[in-house]
């Protein structure tokens, strides 16, 4: 069993396997799941190319396709930057999973577990924000067509597609496998922002529980209640905390160097 399969960081692994991009995956998994992301995301980008380029002489439908592509644009920047950063995240990954080992039976594990805590509060919240307005773009056209049947009207009601291609496509005829696409294809969208953004929220916080942790051996070293002139330095408590306080300042350090250069988009 993985040390990130914990309550913990489930999510931050689960989210990451999805879009092929986590570190300790297997070759074969990760492309895979690459493989499988990259195929829906590419089909999707091309539509909506073809549909820009097709409405160029209609001003109307080329505002409505700009912002969405805009959107792929970003989402692809992020996943280029993962695969730039591949190694580093697994750095990263390495050190908080050390940094646990290290204080598994020391006082400070549970400084570690409260940040650790907040920092799965934050992204169960950032993944149910995100998912439900997945949902909900997905939804609303099929909503709003059922309505449209259910309800007794003389008007026909054209089915309207989660992006502009009817003027290229004939939505009435692949209405269902087009949603299937588009449904699927958004999931993966939202997933990579989720990923990317939980990541780095993981680390942020951890980093902020390695600092915790120095301020509390700081503060052991300030209430020690006796000072001995020539101390055994096997039983001094202070030089341990103060020992231990330069290794997670250094340990800190590279966590928030490799932070500083891994570029979060």
């Amino acid at each position: 069993m993985s040390f990130y399969d914990n309550r913990y960081y489930h999510f931050n692994k689960s989210t990451l396997c999805i879009i092929g991009q986590w570190p300790f995956q297997s070759r074969l998994k990760k492309t895979i799941m690459f493989s499988i992301l990259v195929s829906f995301l590419s089909t999707l980008i091309g539509l909506q190319l073809w549909g820009l380029i097709m409405a160029i002489p209609d001003f109307g439908i080329v505002m409505d396709v700009v912002p969405s592509m805009l959107i792929n644009n970003f989402i692809v920047i992020k996943l280029i930057n993962c695969l730039c950063t591949k190694y580093k995240m697994k750095q990263l990954l390495e050190y908080v999973e050390e940094a646990w080992k290290i204080m598994h039976t020391r006082p400070e594990c549970k400084i570690l577990e409260l940040y650790a805590e907040e920092s799965r509060s934050l992204i169960v919240r950032y993944m149910v924000a995100f998912y439900s307005i997945w949902i909900f773009y997905c939804a609303t056209p099929i909503a709003i067509s059922k309505i449209y049947t259910i309800l007794p009207t003389n008007k026909t009601y054209t089915p309207r597609f989660l992006y502009r291609v009817e003027h290229v496509l004939d939505t009435d005829k692949y209405y269902n496998l087009l949603m299937l696409h588009g449904f699927i294809s958004v999931f993966y969208i939202v997933t990579v922002v989720i990923a990317v953004d939980c990541f780095f929220v993981l680390c942020t916080q951890h980093v902020c529980a390695l600092f915790k942790c120095i301020k509390y051996n700081v503060e052991r070293i300030q209430g020690s209640d006796f000072v001995l002139l020539k101390p055994n330095i096997a039983d001094d408590e202070a030089y341990h905390a103060l020992i231990d306080c330069i290794k997670l300042y250094k340990h800190a350090l590279k966590l928030v160097l490799i932070l500083d250069n891994f570029c979060i988009v």
